[in-house]
């Protein structure tokens, strides 16, 4: 049985990466903080995504005019499909933004009116609710060190984030973005099959559902963005597939590894 998933949960919109210092490429910031964004996505069954991105802007809380614009890589001017950055593959969203020590409070997503999504060959307007023109915001604490190099990963959720609108025809962008930073970058891959399962993946930490993917055509899959402990792996098999749902309990994650927990192949 599938599990739909269609909130966007405000803790787990955007993530700060860890610190690291001295490294002979990032000195010479004068006692300021570097801040990198990375964009990257959890598979979806859809054939792309296009996202209008509009803007990224950090809020820092020792700069009184607020709210800090992070400026966009030119290929941002238009909708990227973010399928395209799936299993850990990720996308640079622009050059390291110079900010000064101190607090981040929060940070903003602004999405345009153009974003789309192919399902079967077709294209489809997906409608941001009403209200989303100021963004999407999350309280985020981190504070920046001095000489500080940081990366920003936002990492889509493309199978929660679009849902249809009842019996209309119309698809709906509720934006699902998992945080996460490099102090809770733990990781776990493996493959499933069969593919004719057509198996949704859910990762469980206790009752709480931290992420979701389906496989790659060779049934790979990668989460990400975990802090360390148990997990489980939740595969869902279609209903008219025949095959068995099963869960993998006790996945170990551990910071600055990758859990790799083989092959789990499903049973009719």
């Amino acid at each position: 049985m599938k599990l739909l998933f269609l909130s966007m949960g405000a803790a787990s919109l955007l993530a700060l990466a860890s610190c690291s210092k001295n490294s002979s490429a990032d000195q010479n910031t004068n006692g300021q903080a570097k801040v990198q964004m990375m964009l990257t996505d959890a598979p979806a069954t859809y054939d792309a995504i296009f996202l209008d991105v509009k803007s990224v802007s950090i809020n820092n809380s020792t700069n009184d005019a607020g709210w800090v614009n992070y400026p966009l890589d030119p290929k941002f001017s238009a909708p990227i499909n973010i399928l395209d950055y799936r299993n850990g593959t990720v996308i640079a969203m622009g050059d390291p933004l110079i900010l000064p020590p101190g607090k981040i409070e929060q940070i903003r997503l602004i999405l345009g009116d153009n974003n789309k999504v192919v399902i079967g060959g077709v294209e489809h307007a997906l409608t941001v609710p009403s209200g989303s023109t100021s963004g999407y915001k999350i309280n985020f604490h981190k504070e920046l060190a001095p000489d500080g190099v940081y990366k920003i990963w936002l990492d889509f959720d493309a199978a929660r984030s679009v849902h249809a609108a009842g019996k209309s025809g119309k698809y709906m962008l509720n934006p699902v973005v998992k945080a996460f930073s490099e102090e809770t970058n733990g990781q776990f891959r493996g493959y499933v099959k069969p593919l004719e399962a057509k198996p949704w993946l859910y990762a469980l930490k206790g009752v709480d559902t931290v992420g979701s993917a389906i496989p790659a055509t060779d049934g790979f899959f990668h989460f990400v963005g975990l802090p360390d402990g148990a997990y489980a792996l939740r595969i869902d098999a279609d209903s008219t597939s025949g095959y068995r749902d099963t869960t993998i309990n006790n996945i170990n994650v551990v910071f600055g590894k990758v859990t790799d927990i083989g092959t789990v192949t499903l049973t009719k």
